[in-house]
Order: structure tokens, then sequence, then C-alpha cells
């Protein structure tokens, strides 16, 4: 059973999701899992993520229906009543056969003043309720471990120290393809040598086609 927070505590628990489930009622059957076990059960939460409000069409309202569920409601208002009345008033006990007729009428004339009233827009009867996509369990960290392990959603595991309860450690960053470097300029030292018949010629590399002056 439900009973109402009476601490006025407005945050969402704090602590270790030791598991997930789609549906709540799987995480309802792990926490009684965990209750049937020495394990800690007080910290232990279940908290709805993504909640969605779903509405299911049952069927087309017709006159016939709407009258019918009026009748229903009315009739067992009058009941009601009429067990009320013969409660303080025992001798009365024919008079107490009118409240259910009363009843009855008074439902039927409601519903179909109130389905005249609506049935342009809806015109047709749904259920409603609100669901999550994902059900946590959470635990606190001192009783993570053990939870976790009585669960059994993740077994093989073993079971997370302290410290890492406390931290996980940040995902690593993918490392970079090594970028290519730029070929290496030649130094001096590393300079090809110039040929020596680049340089300029000397006196002894003269031209040797050079007139000799006549003889006297």
């Amino acid at each position: 059973m439900f009973q109402r927070s009476t601490t006025g505590d407005q945050h969402l628990p704090h602590g270790v999701v030791v598991a997930s489930f789609e549906t709540y009622d799987q995480a309802q059957a792990a926490i009684a899992k965990v209750s049937s076990s020495d394990a800690e059960l007080a910290g232990l939460a279940i908290i709805g993520n993504d909640l969605k409000l779903v509405e299911r069409i049952v069927g087309r309202l017709t006159w016939g229906k709407v009258a019918m569920r009026g009748a229903i409601r009315g009739l067992g208002f009058g009941a009601f009543l009429g067990l009320m009345f013969l409660v303080f008033v025992p001798e009365a006990v024919g008079s107490v056969l009118v409240f259910p007729l009363l009843g009855l009428a008074l439902g039927i004339l409601l519903a179909v003043v109130q389905h005249a009233l609506v049935r342009r827009k809806r015109d047709f009867a749904s259920t409603q309720q609100v669901l999550a996509s994902r059900y946590d369990v959470v635990a606190p960290q001192g009783s993570a471990g053990k939870a976790m392990q009585v669960i059994g959603q993740r077994e093989g595991a073993a079971a997370p120290t302290e410290a890492q309860l406390q931290s996980a450690p940040p995902p690593q960053q993918p490392t970079s393809a090594p970028t290519p470097q730029a070929p290496e300029q030649p130094t001096s030292a590393q300079a090809p040598e110039q040929s020596t018949s680049a340089q300029a010629p000397t006196s002894a590399q003269a031209p040797m086609d050079r007139q000799q002056p006549p003889a006297p």
C-alpha cells in the first residue's frame, strides 16, 4: 500500500541505480526479492522516467450506453442513501425502496444531459493512466552492492567497491589519429656539396687560344 510522505521531502532519492526495468511490476518484483533476503531494504526507491499520459479508447458512446451507465451509478447512490435512512429510521422499511428508484431516475437524467452537452466534442469512452518509459531501482551507496547482487540483473559482475559507487571514472576520450609530419628541411650540414666546376675559372684555367705577338 502507498503511504503519503510525512517528511516533506520534495527532491528525488539520491543513490546508485542498481537495476532498470520496462514495467512497474518488474521493479516491484525486484524490491520484493530484496525484501526476502537479508539485504538492507530501507532507502530503496523506484523512480519512473519519462512519464507519459496514455489514453486508451474503449469504444463509441451511444444513448443506450450512456443511459445504462447513469442508471448504474444512480442506483448505487440511491441504495446507499436508503441504507443510511434505514439505520436512522428502522420502522420505515417500505419507504427505503424509494431511494434506489429515485437514484436510478436521477442518474439516467444527469448522464443523458451531460452527454448531450459534450457529444459533439467527445462521443467515445476511454481510460487514462500515467506510464513511464523506464523504472529505475535506486539504492543508497552503502547497500547498493548487496542489492545489485540480490536482484541479479547484472549477474557475473563483481560487486562495486565504495570508491566506484561514489564516483565513476570519466569516459576516455578517443585518441586522435597521428597527424602527418612535414618533411624535414635539410640543414647546412646536410646540404649537397657544390661541384667545383661551378666555380669561376682561375688564371691557370684561362683559354690558351690567345694569339702570341709576332717575333721581331
